[in-house]
């Protein structure tokens, strides 16, 4: 069983905006964070920061164009539309859809991760994604290599669990010699080693410890 890991301390005895925002987006699944408000509006931006890329994509799940399925064409400026009428048609897109979408902030924040400032995102037009990518360029950058790394770490967790099965499998079989089997055994242990250091560390990272 696990347990989620305490609000950190602040120096000051308060904690910061930006740990509750980690602590908030650590225990709380994407439906949780959905319901209760904490992907919308300035609060929802410090959540969605805290997101790795998959848990993002999952949250637009959420959204507004998902339930609705808006003409996709009312994010972007048509070839040869007037700027004026361009800027009066994303004004609408972004009252009618952005506004009162649940998931706007992780949709901007994505927008950011994926380099994508062309058309509306998160209620956000295309200068204001690009101001915000311009300012928030190390931070984009770092959350872009954590995506990775989290990426290559699950991918070694899936690795290792399927060779725990593989292994097992020729452990387990009857006609395998008793030489062979002991073989096999040393192996399956090393296995069943790697993968547990792999969880664990999987946990650490995430923000969870071990129930007493």
């Amino acid at each position: 069983m696990m347990a989620a890991c305490a609000l950190p301390p602040s120096p000051t005895g308060e904690p910061a905006e930006g740990d509750i925002a980690r602590y908030i987006a650590g225990t709380e699944p994407i439906d949780g964070l959905v319901a209760g408000g904490y992907l919308a509006g300035d609060d929802g931006d410090l959540v969605a920061q805290q997101l790795r890329g998959p848990r993002l994509r999952r949250a637009l799940t959420h959204s507004v164009c998902h339930a609705v399925r808006p003409d996709v064409n009312d994010f972007y400026q048509e070839d040869g539309e007037p700027d004026d009428e361009w800027k009066q048609r994303r004004a609408r897109t972004v009252r009618d859809h952005c506004t009162v979408c649940p998931v706007r902030a992780a949709c901007a924040e994505l927008a950011l991760r994926d380099d994508d400032t062309v058309g509306i995102r998160g209620g956000l037009v295309p200068e204001e994604l690009e101001r915000r990518l311009a300012a928030e360029s190390d931070r984009v950058a770092a959350a872009r290599a954590e995506d990775e790394r989290a990426a290559s770490s699950q991918q070694a967790r899936i690795a290792a669990a399927a060779e725990v099965q593989r292994l097992a499998g020729q452990y387990l079989g009857g006609s395998v010699p008793a030489d062979k089997r002991e073989k096999n055994r040393l192996a399956l242990t090393e296995s069943l080693q790697r993968r547990d250091e792999l969880v664990a560390a999987h946990r650490r990272d995430a923000g969870w410890t071990e129930a007493a």
